[in-house]
């Protein structure tokens, strides 16, 4: 009688704890009650993308695991046609858990290479300088945490694109090539949202 009653209490035992480990997994989304990954769709994207289908596969390689994705209404004021007004700006944040990518174009006047890769430096705080090809001007950050465009856009003041991609995490080293195309699509798109009449990649006059 008591053996059955121990195994009784053995068991009761048993099933709390499971009960218990299997609350914890699933309110902290830890296998095996771990949640599926969020995707982000194209149609989704902020205009920086261009509404790229490549911008929204390399975003789902790219960005670290969360249920869901959020993508807010682009903050943006675009250029004017006038030939001599060199303002554009844009701004998109993609969130997760918490903010996981910002991308910033702005349109500026005449830089050298220098110039703009120290200004671009200190806005995301991330690395030295390692170029790659596109527009007149890109390269990443060391830490892989951002990856930057310049791109020519009108011959008034020698006014070029500043675009870049900013990450929360560093891109894993095999994706370096993704966190590269991203930039580039947003240039893309920036160099056809600004009305720029200039070759991305004209030389600097």
């Amino acid at each position: 009688m008591k053996v059955t009653k121990r195994r009784g209490v053995v068991t009761l035992v048993v099933l709390v704890l499971v009960a218990a480990w299997a609350a914890t997994s699933y309110a902290t989304n830890t296998p095996p009650f771990k949640k599926p990954r969020g995707t982000i769709e194209a149609g989704e994207l902020c205009p920086s993308f261009g509404g790229s289908q490549e911008a929204a596969d390399i975003l789902n390689r790219l960005l670290p695991y969360a249920t869901s994705y959020r993508v807010p209404p682009e903050k943006a004021e675009r250029r004017d046609p006038d030939p001599r007004d060199i303002y554009h700006s844009s701004w998109c944040y993609i969130y997760g858990d918490g903010r996981l990518l910002t991308v910033r174009t702005e349109l500026r006047g005449g830089e050298t290479e220098k110039e703009w890769q120290e200004r671009v430096r200190n806005i995301v705080r991330s690395g030295g300088a390692e170029p790659f090809d596109a527009g007149r001007w890109a390269f990443t950050t060391s830490t892989r945490k951002a990856a930057a465009v310049y791109s020519a856009c009108i011959p008034y003041d020698n006014a070029g694109l500043s675009t870049h991609i900013q990450l929360r995490d560093p891109a894993p080293a095999d994706r370096l090539d993704d966190l590269r195309r991203l930039a580039e699509i947003a240039a893309e798109a920036a160099h056809k949202a600004a009305r720029c009449t200039l070759p991305a990649d004209a030389p600097r006059q």
